[in-house]
């Protein structure tokens, strides 16, 4: 009766490594989804942004030759949506951002940031042109 018990035991731990392993597997995906849902939705929020400048300086805001980094996604907040100290508009958790010029007038890049470069390939970058197309 006691190997039995164990047995028992021992299946009810495999069961519950494999639920847990899969539930990992399907949790980072969703976790990587809202980050790139999040990273879209400040892409749009730049070009909105980009319109306003437009209308007031009467050219685009753009950093030419771009890579989206932490310098330029300052830059961003600072110089594009004139934020000052602490206080940033952009801020999507996982993703950098820059402004290039683009033959439409702008083009916002993002990239997924690992903590000191991009990650990834030139086709895991998100753009968003002036005229609203885009890769995501």
């Amino acid at each position: 009766m006691r190997g039995f018990t164990l047995i028992e035991l021992l299946i009810v731990v495999a069961i519950i490594g494999t639920l847990a392993a899969i539930g990992t597997v399907s949790y980072n995906g969703y976790v990587g989804g809202a980050k790139k849902s999040a990273a879209t939705n400040t892409m749009q929020q730049i070009a909105l942004q980009e319109q306003e400048y437009q209308s007031i300086y009467g050219d685009y805001f753009t950093q030419s030759g771009c890579t989206p980094g932490d310098d330029e996604t300052g830059e961003i907040n600072t110089d594009l949506f004139e934020t000052t100290g602490d206080e940033n508009v952009v801020d999507a958790d996982g993703y950098r951002f820059c402004v290039d010029t683009h033959t439409t007038g702008f083009v916002v890049k993002a990239c997924k940031w690992d903590g000191s470069a991009c990650t990834g390939t030139e086709a895991d970058t998100l753009t968003l042109n002036t005229k609203g197309a885009n890769n995501f």
